[in-house]
């Protein structure tokens, strides 16, 4: 009987930490969506703002941010033109090599976590 009830123990322990880690994804899962969106208006804004110095505020909202897009995407491309990407590449790769994987995804976890309680909170 002594058996039975600690594999009975057991089961409950593993149910618990499942339900534990399922409350943790969500609220991971709630904390990127956090991000994004956040991450999203910054770059809408940027659009917007970038069409509102071409076009002008005359101009409909949907041009405007055409406009904006076309500009930015632009900037962005000439960026790339004028960097250096093997150095960009080579201090990237020095960046990969020195990385904890382990210990810089249980801090994005965390990160996202901790986004998502005070989603949840809101």
């Amino acid at each position: 009987m002594g058996e039975l009830k600690q594999l009975s123990e057991s089961q409950q322990t593993l149910v618990e930490r499942v339900k534990s880690l399922g409350q943790q994804i969500y609220l991971a899962n709630l904390g990127l969506a956090s991000k994004v969106e956040e991450e999203g208006k910054k770059q809408y804004d940027k659009v917007i703002a970038k069409g509102t110095e071409v076009r002008g505020v005359e101009a409909s909202k949907a041009v405007v941010a055409a406009t904006g897009l076309v500009e930015v995407l632009k900037s962005e491309a000439e960026k790339l033109k004028t960097a250096d990407l093997k150095a960009q590449v080579e201090s990237l790769k020095q960046r990969l090599s020195g990385l904890k994987l382990k210990e810089e995804s249980q801090r994005l976890f965390d990160e996202l976590v901790a986004a998502g309680e005070k989603r949840s909170a809101a």
